[in-house]
């Protein structure tokens, strides 16, 4: 059914005279969203134990970076006494969140030439020409939606940027919730029939690459981009500041969970707290849900291992199980 699935090197229309490509594959090639062919680039093949990327080292990269905003917004009402309009919030975050993004890619993608893909005999899939146009709105939707979305419920521009001590403990309370949500959601998509053709389109890549997160259909892509965190933020309302965090780090995690990257990788905002429990997650654990899931599948989770742990649908990992990571040796 689905001739124009991503495979490897569906993607050589990149080299193709730039007269001839549509805005959509200039602007996907011009942000160097997409990883080199295997033809383009010889990517290391390893065997033995995995490095890590553990969760303070992640925060060192992510967390100076999605302050920007916030310590730039408390500047500016501090000392000019004005507050900042939604809109012009809006606008100024789409651009932030464009850019936090774009530099999340380019360090998986400097990590997976350095350290390989999982089942790294195997090519990783890319996106053929006829679904560049489908790819590229995916992602425009994801970069002006959840930003609006963020803004619309937790804003208040009477309110100068405040921040609790609790952070650390409120995001993974939000997260944990928003879980659960999307953990029962994309369970109902594989084990209902009716529903299973909303997801099918997501599984044609059996060895994803992280801009195919969001390579779905337009149901989908809703409730990932929307619909979960909306249904979390009314279970479990956060100030905006808090929000805005999360929703960048939420977004991170979603890149990093389809990036194949051969290292023992966890979720930022849980992993700490889930790993004595075994229900952290890691990149392997969604790599396995897309490589050997279809209709009947595991690992549902896309924040954590925590409900598949609880309710017995967590698989066995196979490059990062305990005994094969070095813990002496940090990705960089």
């Amino acid at each position: 059914m689905y001739d124009n699935r991503p495979r490897p090197r569906g993607d050589d229309w990149k080299f193709k005279d730039r007269s001839k490509m549509t805005r959509a594959q200039k602007v996907i090639v011009d942000r160097k969203i997409l990883n080199r062919s295997a033809a383009e680039y010889d990517y290391p093949k390893l065997q033995g134990k995995v490095p890590v990327n553990l969760e303070w080292s992640q925060h060192m990269t992510l967390f100076p970076l999605a302050m920007i905003p916030i310590v730039a917004r408390w500047l500016f009402m501090r000392l000019t006494g004005w507050t900042v309009h939604p809109v012009i919030l809006y606008m100024l975050t789409v651009v932030f969140n464009s850019h936090f993004t774009r530099q999340h890619f380019y360090r998986l993608r400097r990590y997976v030439e350095t350290y390989g893909f999982l089942d790294g005999e195997v090519e990783r899939d890319s996106i053929p020409e006829s679904m560049v146009g489908k790819l590229y709105n995916e992602m425009l939707n994801g970069l002006l939606g959840r930003p609006l979305m963020v803004i619309f419920l937790s804003y208040d521009r009477t309110k100068l940027p405040t921040l609790s001590w609790w952070l650390p403990l409120q995001l993974a309370v939000f997260t944990i919730i928003a879980d659960f949500v999307y953990y029962w959601v994309h369970r109902a998509t594989h084990e209902i029939p009716w529903l299973w053709k909303f997801h099918r389109l997501h599984h044609t890549t059996k060895h994803p690459s992280s801009y195919l997160l969001g390579f779905a259909d337009e149901p989908q892509e809703f409730f990932d981009a929307l619909g979960t965190p909306i249904l979390t933020y009314l279970a479990y309302p956060i100030g905006f500041d808090a929000f805005y965090i999360w929703s960048l780090y939420f977004n991170s995690i979603e890149i990093m969970g389809h990036s194949g990257v051969r290292a023992y990788y966890p979720g930022v905002l849980t992993s700490i707290l889930l790993r004595p429990f075994g229900a952290e997650i890691v990149v392997e654990d969604h790599d396995l849900h897309h490589r050997f899931g279809w209709r009947d599948s595991h690992n549902y989770g896309k924040q954590s291992m925590l409900w598949d742990t609880l309710f017995g649908t967590a698989s066995n990992r196979v490059e990062t199980r305990a005994e094969n990571i070095d813990w002496d040796s940090r990705v960089q």
